[in-house]
């Protein structure tokens, strides 16, 4: 029998999809839109496959300006291929357990594997290297996280990096007065905070410049219970960098591609 699939409306309902996703550091970025439903509501989506009373799976479609989809999906793999089946899958990149979803993606570009990173204890070190990067410093972090091949940044503009600085929380490692590693705050929710877009100039790797601004990120949110970040199973090493600072695998997720050329 068919899994019945609903979209999100409600409040009541929205309680429900948190307490089934809860305690998963890779549902981040489902549990934060969730919270902040009210206000993300004209970019984002929320579908969801029950069973009577039992919620068996959960998705998210997030509509970016540009045009591509993130699509994260959980749940059993039974629900998850019937929410997945019941969304334009165009121009979209596809966040998914691999673990009983590996052979559902015949007709996608490309899928790679990533995997969720946590340090459930963040402490660092400040580092007079780091600093938040301002607005005004838009052509430097252009002109390095430009060169990340087959990202969003790519495309960009110097404009729009000036407004990505404008409304986010961008650190950056100086070596010297060249910026040279750069990390993002995604965001926080509750106690859990995302580390993104880590990118380090390919003429400065294996300096140790990328621990140290992560260590720099960890001091400043120890206040907070856990840190999170995403990293292409193939990047051994970013994960080697990342596990010098605490960083431990929790999970390992499909990237799956459609249409977009985007890796992790």
């Amino acid at each position: 029998m068919a899994l019945e699939i609903k979209k999100l409306e409600g409040w009541f309902e929205k309680q429900k999809l948190m307490k089934y996703l809860k305690d998963k550091y890779d549902n981040f970025y489902m549990l934060f839109d969730l919270d902040n439903f009210n206000f993300f509501l004209g970019n984002s989506s929320f579908l969801y496959a029950k069973d009577g009373n039992d919620i068996r799976g959960v998705l998210l479609n997030y509509y970016h300006s540009s045009g591509i989809k993130d699509i994260w999906a959980y749940g059993d793999p039974s629900a998850t291929r019937e929410l997945l089946d019941s969304v334009d899958r165009t121009s979209s990149v596809i966040h998914v357990r691999a673990e009983g979803n590996e052979d559902s993606f015949p007709d996608a570009s490309k899928i790679y594997r990533e995997y969720c990173m946590i340090n459930a204890a963040p402490s660092g070190s400040p580092d007079r290297n780091v600093e938040v990067l301002s607005e005004d410093m838009y052509i430097q972090y252009g002109k390095l996280i430009s060169q990340w091949e087959n990202t969003r940044f790519v495309n960009m503009s110097m404009e729009e990096f000036r407004n990505l600085l404008g409304y986010s929380t961008v650190f950056g490692y100086f070596a010297g007065d060249k910026l040279v590693s750069v990390a993002t705050l995604g965001a926080i929710w509750k106690g859990w905070f995302v580390i993104s877009s880590v990118f380090t100039d390919p003429g400065y790797r294996n300096r140790g410049y990328v621990q140290k601004l992560l260590s720099a990120m960890l001091h400043r949110y120890s206040n907070l219970d856990t840190a999170i970040l995403f990293v292409n199973k193939d990047n051994a090493p970013a994960i080697r960098a990342y596990s010098k600072v605490n960083f431990s695998i929790y999970s390992e997720d499909l990237w799956v591609d459609y249409g977009t050329g985007l890796v992790p």
